[in-house]
């Protein structure tokens, strides 16, 4: 792989970029989802989110069933009430569902009628009802994962979102729902409540009350970042150009 490069913008590919390890974390992170947690991702941009969730998503396939998202991939008009909410959410599931495998045919047809814009009845409460007839379904557990999810947080569609993810998972054990929600993003979604309702009207079944802490450390130690530079040396042996002698 000699044409691999350091890359600090975007997304980093093994194929392409060298890269600092990453299975202590993925190890720990793993370990959660092994646990059914729902937990928030939290970090400032270039520290290695969207990189990490592609490698646990990678990571989870033989045991899971992750469905992956971005909601930067939804325009600002998606989050604009529930009806164009549930029509955005659905086309990113179906566009994901082209991945062979991943969603089974007949959740992908009322996924795909969930998306249809000419429908203006739709409800989240059929989204939620679809998700758990794919759970039930499903033979792995799934795993929802959401990138970028305070691209939403200032609305109130997102909080209602957030409401009935938090009921759907909380009742599991009696209606099939998500094994495990990762919500990923710079800021924490659960400090971000009073920018959609008012601190008094907070109440107990917050959507953010069942978060579990996520304490693992992204940032890279010494030892990683001598292993990728090692890579490039390996690649370029800049070692011997300090030897040459002009």
């Amino acid at each position: 792989m000699q044409n691999r490069t350091f890359n600090i913008n975007g997304v980093c590919r093994p194929d392409r970029h060298y890269m600092a390890g990453r299975r202590t974390r993925l190890a720990a992170i793993r370990k959660m989802v092994d646990a059914g947690a729902y937990f928030t991702m939290n970090r400032p941009r270039q520290y290695g989110k969207t990189t990490i969730l592609r490698a646990l998503a990678d990571d989870l396939k033989d045991d899971y069933t992750v469905i992956s998202l971005d909601f930067q991939r939804m325009s600002h008009a998606d989050f604009d009430n529930e009806i164009s909410f549930v029509h955005g959410l659905a086309r990113e599931i179906v566009r994901r569902s082209r991945l062979p495998g991943l969603v089974p045919e007949k959740i992908r047809e009322d996924l795909t009628k969930l998306a249809d814009p000419s429908d203006v009845n739709v409800r989240m409460a059929q989204m939620f009802d679809c998700f758990s007839t794919w759970c039930e379904r499903s033979d792995k557990p799934v795993v929802l994962v959401i990138d970028e999810v305070d691209t939403a947080s200032n609305n109130q569609v997102f909080l209602d979102f957030l409401a009935q993810l938090r009921a759907a998972y909380l009742e599991q054990d009696l209606i099939p729902a998500f094994w495990s929600v990762i919500l990923a993003g710079v800021h924490d979604v659960r400090s971000m409540r009073r920018k959609i309702r008012k601190e008094q009207d907070h109440r107990e079944n917050s959507p953010w009350n069942i978060a579990a802490d996520f304490r693992i450390d992204m940032e890279f130690s010494a030892e990683e970042i001598a292993r990728m530079l090692k890579d490039y040396e390996n690649d370029h042996h800049t070692a011997a150009l300090t030897h040459k002698k002009f």
